[in-house]
């Protein structure tokens, strides 16, 4: 129960990531459109990546830092 948060996030940003990447790949790597307002306030495939892969490393992190602290308890 203690992972279950961290675990999901660590889900969401990999999924995020490949949803990320297909889209953008969808789009044939264009960068067109990638500022907020050039889009119509719309969000770029290239977004969703960057979002996944900011959530990916703070998770991992937590599920490292809540495994060591466990050992330490042993």
């Amino acid at each position: 129960m203690r992972y279950t948060l961290r675990l999901v996030l660590l889900t969401l940003g990999f999924a995020f990531t490949t949803a990320g990447l297909m889209l953008w790949q969808a789009d044939d790597f264009s960068f067109k459109g990638i500022w907020l307002f050039d889009n119509d306030y719309q969000l770029h495939s290239l977004h969703i990546l960057i979002l996944g892969l900011a959530m990916i490393p703070p998770s991992l992190w937590e599920i490292f830092v809540l495994e060591n602290e466990r050992r330490d308890e042993r």
